[in-house]
């Protein structure tokens, strides 16, 4: 008669348990995954367009020191030639760049552009590991406040919790193993 009893305390509190896991983040968390996964895709893109050619590299890093060398960029509140900047910066490498729901630029990620410039054609994971690190920290980040379930759905990505983290992590793996496991470690705390 004992056992029974002690065997559905354990079933009620794994259910209380799992009720507390909601069954789908929040949209505005979703849409931060979103971002935070495009840029993560934009800068593996850019480590691999840097890789393959020292010629592109060259260009790329050019482009982007144009942009800067415009001055547009350095104040901290951006004024209209300062966002139009951005937009090219956003257009030549657009991990460098943090934009909002709709895709328009929003703010410069100064670190990653100072990396950018420095191993461009020298380093090209040196180069956009900043840019996939502020994004990675950005999903660790929800997901420490969102108190996700592995099941938990993300609206606009159409994914649940652990299919988004596992597939994120493969997409860094090759480049960035560090980064990958620090999504492994949220996964595993699901």
């Amino acid at each position: 008669m004992r056992r029974p009893a002690l065997v559905l305390a354990a079933l009620l509190a794994a259910a209380v348990t799992a009720c507390g896991a909601p069954s789908e983040l929040p949209e505005a968390d979703g849409v931060e995954l979103e971002l935070a996964r495009d840029r993560v895709i934009a800068a593996i893109d850019t480590e691999q367009r840097l890789s393959a050619s020292p010629d592109a590299a060259e260009r790329l890093r050019s482009r982007v020191r144009e942009i800067v060398s415009s001055g547009a960029l350095e104040a901290r509140q951006l004024d209209e030639f300062g966002l139009a900047a951005l937009g090219e910066l956003g257009l030549a490498v657009p991990s460098l760049v943090v934009f909002d729901r709709r895709g328009v630029p929003r703010e410069l990620d100064r670190a990653a552009l100072t990396a950018f410039l420095a191993h461009a054609t020298t380093d090209p994971a040196a180069a956009m590991r900043p840019a996939a690190a502020s994004a990675v920290t950005q999903v660790v980040e929800v997901f420490e406040r969102a108190d996700a379930s592995s099941d938990s759905e993300i609206p606009t990505v159409e994914m649940t919790a652990d299919v988004y983290l596992a597939d994120l992590a493969a997409r860094l793996r090759e480049v960035w193993p560090e980064l990958a496991g620090e999504l492994g470690a949220v996964r595993s705390r699901l």
